[in-house]
């Protein structure tokens, strides 16, 4: 060292003294010991040494291997694919919604506008039933076939256009039709009905009545019940003029004598 200074000062030559400072990489340093606890793991399994609970998931394949790793390994290539939706299917989805959408749209329009349309006529048949017959028909009362007013086998006479009985039984209109009004007198009850736009009846004397004005009324669905205290009687009208031309066969059935 000496001489080369001496050659320096020679020269005429100025000397500098730097000084390097070599900072070491801890990333290094980890990946360091991180290799390091690999290699022992591995020299233990090698030996047959054990390595305890906390060395018991360095195992990479746990296979005969017996190789410890280092970070966990996931195969990509084996987990299942993502199901792709279809896009036909969302396209059928989507026409359906707007059809639909249309249909409501075309009821709710026609519901405003046409009121005598035929959808609209459909669907009130639907859910009127007779209510709606009683409300728009315009047949005579021959052209309908009646039934029986009484549910048992109970005697029925018909004396001048009156049909009368009396017994505990259900009592059923003649046809069916839309209860116009209920009455009462000293509990005894008085049932008129509108079967269609001409022809109603008059059922006086139950004991009780299950309908109220406004109603729709069947002849298979009971319309009240007698008792058995007072006589129970029945009218028909067409228009005001009070039927006469029928009579019951051995069933209590009505039949018209036209």
């Amino acid at each position: 060292m000496s001489e080369n200074i001496d050659y320096a000062e020679m020269l005429e030559i100025p000397v500098n003294t730097l000084n390097v400072v070599k900072k070491k990489s801890r990333k290094r340093k980890e990946d360091d010991l991180k290799n390091r606890v690999v290699d022992q793991v591995n020299e233990r399994m090698e030996s047959g040494a054990p390595l305890g609970a906390a060395g018991a998931d360095l195992y990479a394949d746990g296979g005969e291997s017996r190789v410890a790793g280092s970070e966990d390994v996931t195969d990509y290539a084996e987990m299942p694919a993502k199901p792709q939706k279809k896009f036909f299917d969302s396209k059928f989805l989507i026409a359906e919604f707007v059809l639909v959408c249309a249909l409501l749209a075309a009821i709710l329009v026609t519901n405003i506008f046409m009121p005598n349309s035929a959808i609209n006529t459909f669907f009130a048949s639907l859910t009127g039933g007779q209510e709606a017959v009683a409300q728009e028909d315009d047949r005579v009362y021959s052209e309908l076939t009646l039934g029986s007013v009484v549910s048992d086998e109970i005697e029925c006479s018909v004396t001048d256009g009156v049909l009368t009985f009396t017994g505990e039984c259900s009592v059923y209109a003649p046809y069916g039709g839309t209860v116009a009004g209920v009455s009462e007198t000293d509990g005894v009850y008085t049932v008129e009905i509108e079967h269609t736009s001409s022809f109603s009846s008059v059922i006086t004397g139950l004991s009780a009545v299950y309908w109220a004005a406004g109603d729709a009324v069947f002849d298979t669905i009971p319309v009240g019940y007698s008792g058995g205290e007072t006589e129970v009687s029945v009218r028909m009208y067409d228009g005001e003029s009070l039927i006469r031309s029928y009579s019951v066969n051995e069933e209590n059935d009505i039949v018209w004598n036209v």
